[in-house]
């Protein structure tokens, strides 16, 4: 689907990793990194896009 590795998201990259590390177990140390950056990443941003989204409106009283 996408023809520039450029493009590729963070998971597919990370997948692309964890294929690899089979065979090269360098890999394995920058796919876990990765993956915990990625979750990080997402575990942070998640209540400012929701609060954004609205979600929270109904939580507060008042």
């Amino acid at each position: 689907m996408l023809s520039d590795q450029q493009l590729y998201p963070v998971t597919l990259g990370l997948a692309l990793w964890n294929s690899q590390t089979f065979r090269d177990p360098a890999f394995l140390e920058p796919t876990v990194t990765g993956a915990a950056v990625s979750a990080l990443l997402l575990v942070i941003n998640r209540p400012g896009v929701a609060r954004r989204a609205g979600h929270t409106a109904g939580s507060v009283k008042g």
